[in-house]
This record gives C-alpha cells, sequence and structure tokens, in this order.
C-alpha cells in the first residue's frame, strides 16, 4: 500500500507531512515523497511581474531560471527534511517533479498500482486551481 505526499509549498508543508506520516504507520505501507514545482505558476509570476512594467524581456528568462533554481534548492533541503522525520517508515524518495500542472500530475502517481491515498500540502489558490478533488486526495492548504 502506497501513501503519497506531494509537497507544493517549500514553507508550509508541516500539517500535510504530519498526516501522510501518520497514514503511512500502517503496516506494509511505503511513503513515497515528491516536491512539484508547476512551471506554469512560475511563468504567471514572471509575467505579471512583466505586465506591471517591473521587469523587462530579458530579465524574463533570467529570473525564471533563477527561480526555478532556487526551488530546486528548497525542494532539497525539504526533502531531506522529509527523510529524517520519516526515518521509522519506509520511504521512498521521489524527487522534484516540475510540470505544468498538479492536476496534470495526479493522473501519473494513479496509474502505479496499490496509490492508497494522496495527500499534497499546498496553499488556498492551488487548491482552488486544481477543482474536483478525487476522494483518495487529501489536500491540505497551509500558509
Amino acid at each position: 500500500m502506497d501513501i503519497w505526499l506531494i509537497i507544493a509549498n517549500p514553507y508550509a508543508y508541516d500539517k500535510a507531512l504530519a498526516e501522510a506520516l501518520s497514514l503511512a504507520q500502517q503496516p506494509g505501507a511505503r511513503l513515497h515523497v515528491a516536491f512539484f514545482i508547476s512551471d506554469s505558476s512560475v511563468t504567471d509570476t514572471i509575467h505579471e511581474l512583466a505586465d506591471t512594467g517591473l521587469l523587462g524581456p530579458g530579465s524574463l528568462r533570467n529570473l525564471r531560471s533563477n527561480m526555478l533554481a532556487g526551488y530546486r534548492g528548497l525542494a532539497d533541503d525539504v526533502l531531506k527534511r522529509v527523510q529524517r522525520k520519516a526515518a521509522q517508515i519506509p520511504v521512498v524518495i521521489e524527487g522534484v517533479v516540475e510540470q505544468d500542472s498538479l492536476r496534470d500530475y495526479l493522473p501519473q502517481i494513479y496509474q502505479r498500482s496499490d496509490v492508497n491515498r494522496i495527500v499534497i500540502g499546498g496553499s488556498r489558490l492551488m487548491a482552488s486551481r486544481l477543482g474536483t478533488i478525487p476522494e483518495h486526495v487529501v489536500f491540505i492548504a497551509e500558509e
């Protein structure tokens, strides 16, 4: 039985982690952990800055590249912390996942065998972008 934890906010995921660890205490359970970076969210943020006149065209590429590098660095730290906190249970670190949207990534997890529950830690805005959440997915909005 596989429990998935998807972390989408590097600063607010403790409640989602606690929920996933609790679920993964069941006999035979394995915890899979992924840090999700939404390419479209990063792009949207950068375009908002450009639209307000704060960035020129040359800055767009550099900022996007730097933002993604920063998120990847944070992701590594977060995944190491999760691994330390989950030392007593079997953990599979899936690493950093960079895709357009979490809604597109979830079906890839569903297709794997023996997925029992998916716990997502993210912002309220992300929850609204997901739309209808399937019953075996727990979304925990953290600020």
